[in-house]
């Protein structure tokens, strides 16, 4: 972004008054969007008609700080804003009025609100958290979404709203401004997401969350067409700190999950650029823009299974609409036809194909691409082989159906999990060894107790435990002599994980080579380890959905729908093994199980039998 100087951005920024990011007349929408689609958007916007805005009082704000619940004010909070952009869109499509008197009590609803944010980003605030400090307006996530929507609905509708009071616009300018335009540009540093990156502290998807908010709402209500070039430029070279902490690979450590909301969020601020400018101020040739779009079909597994490392889920319905536009942008024919894949196959359930995704903005231009997103059938992409060098991630298939992904990295990523080393196996698009992905985000999720919820824990990934100590998190916890090496045959990740564990494990080496026979259609797992003084029983964690049987010594048979079972095959002499069913029932446990359909979650759990200091233990998975 540092390549476009202040007078280039002046120079291809369109006036406020001419540009035009959407259709606003009615023929415009009935051009560019199926009239199915328009009827379903006009019959959500009808469902709100003459329903009352929900209040937020101080009593659902102090629940967090109280109970750590975030979802009871979160619910609240965003029905809300969808309540209000379904009415938005109804009205801007219809043009007859209908919608308008429930619209301005949105406008006002929100704007009376002491924060837009969420009360477990209160931190921020120099008070503190707790109750919102109404002179200290921090700037989240969802406090520039709550921006970006009065910026559309005034784009929209801003003479509708004039003939009603043209104080409702003014309002609408003066709570952007007062709580995103000018923090932005006076204090923009001060936030934590907003600074460039380092291993112990890394810029995340808040960067081009926010930012692609910010860039919409100041182009969106601010009059000073200097003011827009000088801030433009500000958010731009502000997006920057975010691209130079990619790597070349353009690998995200927060998980598929985060994706959406990291580097989808990365592509809403192209597209606000391209807009505002007539395709003057855009990066979409640049490799590294490129290769990050990538990251999100390098890491599919089979239908809606994702590689699910860090707080991820490992079934995403992706938003087809958004791949197949970021891939029509960047020219890359595989991410264009996996986007229209998705639409076609993972969307099908929906019964609006636009999907509910907090960005106003995607969803409008993802509207503007159905016809033709919709007239290609698309393609599911599974690359056969994949290495990530950013984030150290490996994956690799067989002909025969076997898919295994591991990776190394370090115990400091955004969205960590104590998880260095670790390993999922799928049979046919199926899991088989997983990762149970995160739960439920509570006050605890993002406290010192992280660590204590059993899901984020490296004792219950597929990772041993060393004389009784689990992996620790921070950035030195970490894999160290990491090779990945691939061959028509085999390919394997190596690393020694023995530093993502305290010095009090007594760990000298504990090297992991995770193989792929493609020849044989197997997994083989080597740990070749040296302790020092053996104080406690090794133990080895697989977790599983599958039924898994383990009556057969030096067996475990994990059964799979209309399939092979696969077979885990270990060394009885050596291990004691037991199963037991994780608990998915507690509030942050929710997630869990929606996760895995509310499949019983299992944790194979290998004991050794010997205190060897040394040796190789192997595990081998055939089909």
């Amino acid at each position: 972004m540092a390549k476009f100087s202040q007078g280039d951005i002046a120079a291809s920024l369109i006036p406020r008054d001419q540009w035009r990011p959407f259709p606003r007349a009615k023929a415009e929408w009935e051009r560019t969007v199926p009239e199915a689609t328009r009827q379903l958007l006009l019959a959500e916007a009808e469902q709100y008609l003459n329903k009352p805005f929900a209040a937020l009082p101080a009593s659902l704000i102090l629940e967090y700080q109280r109970s750590g619940n975030r979802t009871a004010y979160e619910d609240v909070s965003f029905a809300k804003r969808e309540q209000l952009f379904a009415l938005v869109l109804g009205e801007t499509l219809e043009q007859k009025g209908r919608f308008l008197p429930d619209i301005v009590n949105g406008i006002w609803s929100t704007c009376e609100e002491s924060y837009w944010g969420i009360p477990a980003h209160l931190y921020m605030q120099r008070a503190g958290a707790g109750m919102p400090d109404v002179q200290d307006p921090s700037v989240d996530i969802f406090a520039v979404e709550a921006s970006t929507l009065l910026a559309l609905t005034d784009y929209f509708l801003g003479e509708k709203l004039d003939s009603i009071s043209p104080l409702l616009r003014k309002r609408i300018y003066h709570e952007v401004d007062r709580r995103i335009l000018t923090p932005m540009e006076s204090s923009s540093a001060g936030y934590w997401y907003m600074q460039k990156g380092s291993k112990a502290a890394p810029v995340n998807n808040w960067n081009p969350w926010v930012v692609s908010c910010w860039m919409a709402s100041l182009l969106l209500v601010e009059p000073d067409q200097q003011r827009r070039v000088r801030e433009l430029q500000h958010a731009m070279l502000t997006l920057d700190n975010y691209l130079n902490w990619l790597g070349e690979d353009g690998a995200i450590d927060e998980g598929p999950s985060y994706w959406s909301g990291a580097i989808g969020r990365l592509f809403d601020a192209l597209n606000v650029l391209e807009s505002a400018s007539g395709g003057k101020l855009q990066i979409y040739d640049q490799p590294l823009v490129q290769m990050a779009e990538s990251y999100i079909y390098k890491v599919h597994i089979a239908g809606n299974y994702f590689i699910n490392t860090a707080d991820a889920s490992p079934t995403i319905n992706q938003d087809g609409l958004l791949l197949y536009r970021i891939g029509r942008s960047v020219n890359d024919t595989t991410m264009r036809q996996f986007g229209s894949w998705a639409y076609h196959y993972l969307n099908k359930a929906e019964r609006n194909p636009v999907q509910k995704d907090f960005s106003k903005t995607r969803r409008l231009w993802n509207l503007l691409a159905i016809r033709d997103c919709a007239a290609e059938k698309g393609e599911s992409a599974e690359p056969a082989e994949v290495w990530l060098p950013g984030i150290q991630l490996m994956a690799s298939r067989t002909p025969e159906g076997l898919f295994v992904a591991s990776h190394g990295g370090h115990n400091a990523e955004s969205h960590n999990h104590n998880d260095v080393g670790d390993v999922v196996l799928y049979a046919g698009g199926e899991p088989v060894v997983i990762d149970v992905g995160f739960g439920t985000y509570t006050a605890k999720t993002f406290s010192k107790e992280r660590y204590t919820l059993w899901y984020n824990n490296s004792a219950y990934h597929n990772l041993p435990v060393i004389n009784g100590f689990a992996q620790e998190a921070g950035a030195h916890y970490e894999a160290r002599e990491v090779a990945y090496r691939k061959s028509a045959k085999v390919s394997s990740l190596e690393m020694d994980i023995a530093a993502a564990y305290p010095a009090e494990a007594g760990i000298l080496a504990w090297k992991r080579n995770v193989s792929l026979d493609k020849s044989s259609n197997k997994l083989i797992i080597n740990d070749q380890y040296n302790i020092q003084e053996v104080t406690k029983p090794l133990t080895q964690t697989f977790m599983t959905v599958c039924n898994a049987q383990i009556d057969q010594p030096g067996r475990v048979t994990f059964e799979i729908p209309n399939q092979k079972p696969v077979t885990l095959h270990y060394d009885p002499a050596f291990w004691q093994l037991t199963k037991e069913q994780m608990p998915t029932d507690a509030p942050d446990e929710k997630r869990l199980a929606d996760n895995w359909g509310h499949r019983p979650v299992w944790r194979i759990l290998l004991t050794a039998r010997n205190r060897k200091k040394s040796g190789t233990i192997r595990y081998i998975f055939q089909q």
